[in-house]
């Protein structure tokens, strides 16, 4: 080998060890030094597993459960599955649970579902899909049997507007709720008192901090755990026992309006009880109504649609709480108070009724056709509803309010309705409309938004006495909820304390020890002469055990035993354009002191007396023990 051959092969050997001892010592490097820290790299990330745990009760105010969490044997399917075995699996499923496939790769694919968590995809499976899935686990890899707790009702659709229902957080709602430790999937009340109470309800919930690898699966256990807390249980005002009361005399009467006056009559209607000493609600029922357990496991679109439809009656709608009506006769009530306040009629000055009467160029009439009641006093005018009292009564208001020295005094009809609680929000911890109680400020501004010409603005937005005519009677463009109304009754019933409506009576750890307590809250007192309120008690009372005159629901409560419970009330029919008359109906007990007030109010029913007084005698009849058959609605055509 010649010596130059001789120094290639050196250094070719040179560069192999240095090449071999570059490689052993970054294998070394690599191994060595760096192969604690690579799986700790791998693992650095953490993430928060939130389980629900179960909501608390929501109660009566005796105890008895209204809504509560109950065990639902679901299925799920695990994250990891590859997109075929994923297919597979659903397909397999659809198949034995008979669910559309669609369905089930919705539940699969909600963004609203964790991530880290197995997609829940059914609930409330049978024993044998159970058993199927379990038997042959080669067919479902990945989907796996678990208890989930679900919302329970044990009464069915007793109360369903009321109390509401659970769903999966939205994701408008999940932006601004996260502070508050909401996840992708969590429930979260959405109406009634599952939205209204729900910080107390939800309890706090199971959380797991576990680590994570670069691809997001779980490594290892968990690593911390804070097992959460049950939610607490809400006890509510209501009666279980009147409130079915309330809605089955509700049904009967809007059933039997249907067979008196055709099958489009009485399409919905709504009753409230109230305890006028402290305005705790003890009854509110809305129909149509629902069952809130087709909320569990998530609504389908079909039925979704049809609680949101017209066709459908539109059941989510609390029409208690969120129906606008003209309250007709029943607002006779304010312009009662108001007339005497301002000194537009002593309450004891005899008017003498003809049937009918001419004001700024309009002829009003009394209902049935212009029926003359003849000499009548504030007494007998409630008691007959006389309207051409009320009628005129309203035109000297609007007489003082354009003519007078004092404009204010001549919106006295105004001043009291808001005293009463009208046009305003109650504060009401369920949700309302507000209502509205027009005037001139009002409709001027109506016309000004919804006129395009200056003429028209003027013309339309002129307060008339006609505006104020049909207002002293309950019409035109007022509007009120029949909680509103209620109130109202109930204020003048208690001596004028006007309280703000709550349905939360208290709340308790699953333990039983006491959160807290709820206190009524009077809004205001309002000025009721006692005298005018006796006077105007009595005419009450004559609307329903009145022969002669006879009262306007004299005929819906003949037979009662007003011996053993007092009542006084007071009818109303409010015309709507283009529909059916509604039927209201407000009734006080026990007369001498009244502790409740009942208001039926019903769409497209008739007279007051008809459909609306035999609702409300037969929930007084259930609310005192005497007998209650079942509500016949075909008494005589009263206002």
């Amino acid at each position: 080998m010649t010596e130059a051959r001789r120094i290639r092969v050196s250094m070719l050997g040179v560069i192999v060890l240095v090449s071999f001892c570059t490689l052993v010592a970054r294998l070394w490097f690599l191994q060595a030094g760096l192969g604690g820290a690579l799986p700790m790299q791998a693992v650095d990330q953490v993430r928060v597993i939130q389980t629900q745990t179960p909501r608390g009760e929501i109660v009566d105010h005796n105890g008895v459960v209204l809504v509560h969490d109950r065990a639902s044997w679901a299925i799920t399917v695990d994250r990891n599955l590859s997109e075929r075995t994923r297919a597979r699996v659903l397909g397999a499923l659809a198949k034995q649970l008979a669910m559309p496939l669609r369905q089930l790769q919705s539940q699969d694919a909600s963004p609203r579902q964790s991530p880290l968590e197995p997609a829940v995809v059914a609930f409330d499976v049978s024993l044998p899909d159970r058993l199927a899935v379990l038997q042959e686990p080669q067919d479902y890899p990945g989907a796996h049997v678990v208890e989930l707790p679900v919302r329970a009702y044990p009464h069915g659709s007793l109360a369903a507007q009321a109390l509401g229902y659970v769903g999966e957080i939205p994701a408008a709602r999940l932006a601004r709720s996260r502070s508050a430790g909401y996840q992708p999937g969590d429930e979260i009340g959405l109406a009634g008192a599952e939205a209204a109470f729900e910080p107390a309800l939800r309890g706090r919930p199971r959380r797991e901090t576990v680590e994570v690898d670069p691809t997001g699966r779980q490594v290892g256990g968990a690593v911390k755990v804070d097992p959460g807390t049950v939610g607490d249980t809400v006890y509510l005002t209501i009666d279980a026992r009147v409130q079915a009361a309330a809605e089955q005399s509700l049904a009967q009467g809007m059933v039997s309006a249907r067979k008196v006056q055709g099958a489009g009559a009485a399409p919905a209607g709504s009753v409230v009880v109230l305890d006028a000493r402290d305005g705790s609600v003890v009854a509110l029922a809305s129909n149509p109504t629902y069952d809130p357990s087709v909320w569990v496991g998530g609504i389908s679109s079909p039925a979704y649609a049809l609680l949101t439809s017209a066709a459908g009656g539109d059941p989510l709608l609390d029409r208690a709480t969120q129906g606008l009506y003209a309250p007709g006769s029943t607002f006779k009530l304010v312009t009662s108070i108001a007339m005497a306040e301002n000194g537009i009629r002593d309450p004891s000055e005899e008017f003498d009724d003809t049937g009918s009467v001419t004001i700024g160029g309009r002829t009003f009439e009394n209902a049935n056709g212009g029926e003359a009641f003849g000499t009548v006093d504030l007494q007998h005018a409630l008691t007959v509803s006389s309207d051409e009292y009320f009628y005129t009564v309203g035109d000297e208001f609007w007489q003082r309010w354009k003519y007078g020295p004092s404009q204010s005094s001549g919106l006295g009809i105004q001043q009291v309705a808001g005293e009463l609680g009208f046009g305003a929000a109650t504060g009401f911890e369920l949700g309302e409309a507000r209502g509205r109680v027009p005037g001139p400020v009002w409709k001027q501004a109506f016309a000004d938004a919804n006129y395009p010409t200056a003429d028209q603005k003027h013309e339309n937005g002129a307060w008339y006495p006609g505006d104020n005519v049909n207002l002293a009677v309950g019409q035109g463009d007022l509007v009120v909820t029949p909680l509103q109304l209620a109130n109202a009754y109930a204020a003048f019933a208690n001596g004028g304390t006007l309280w703000q409506p709550h349905i939360e009576r208290k709340v308790t750890r699953p333990n039983g020890s006491v959160v807290k307590v709820v206190e009524p809250h009077a809004l205001r007192k309002v000025a009721i002469d006692p005298a005018l309120r006796d006077r105007m008690l009595a005419g009450f009372e004559g609307a329903v055990d009145s022969a002669d005159p006879p009262g306007t629901a004299s005929q819906a409560f003949s037979g009662f035993p007003f011996g053993t419970v007092a009542v006084a009330g007071k009818t109303g029919t409010a015309q709507v354009t283009g529909k059916g008359d509604t039927s209201l109906f407000v009734g006080m007990f026990p007369a001498n002191a009244p502790e409740y007030v009942v208001v039926a109010v019903v769409e497209q029913a008739g007279f007051g007396a008809q459909t609306a007084a035999p609702i409300v005698r037969r929930i007084i009849e259930v609310m005192n023990g005497l007998p209650a058959p079942d509500v016949t609605a075909d008494g005589p055509g009263r206002d």
